[in-house]
């Protein structure tokens, strides 16, 4: 009976690994006023874990040798799903809630790609 349990064991671990989520693996927000950034050869992605019931904002932006690029248009920015505009998404988040921010870069592909959540 437990040589039985035990045979099964790996199928449901791989069934299981079927439908892990797309963003699986992204980089993780968990306080307000903290910033995360990548590379911007493909859209980049973080995942917010809501520290509190607040209203915030998260924004992306790139970086070029460590200082914003002011001179080009701010990169796309979407929250779960939904483009927010100029680069800037202001919502109420819920303590405990996860919520995923998407951004691509338009301009040209140098520097790094950040998203921020602050309070407005």
């Amino acid at each position: 009976m437990l040589h039985h349990r035990l045979s099964r064991a790996p199928a449901v671990g791989l069934v299981t690994g079927l439908f892990v989520s797309p963003v699986f693996g992204a980089e993780m927000i968990e306080a307000i006023g903290a910033q995360r950034c990548g590379g911007l050869q493909k859209p980049y992605a973080v995942e917010f874990l809501a520290p509190e019931d607040a209203d915030v904002q998260a924004s992306a932006k790139r970086m070029i040798k460590g200082s914003e690029d002011i001179d080009g248009a701010p990169p796309a920015l979407s929250l779960d799903g939904k483009l927010c505009s100029d680069g800037r998404c202001a919502f109420r988040a819920a303590k405990g809630q996860l919520y995923k921010l998407a951004s691509k870069s338009t301009g040209p592909q140098i520097g790094s790609l950040c998203i921020s959540i602050t309070r407005p």
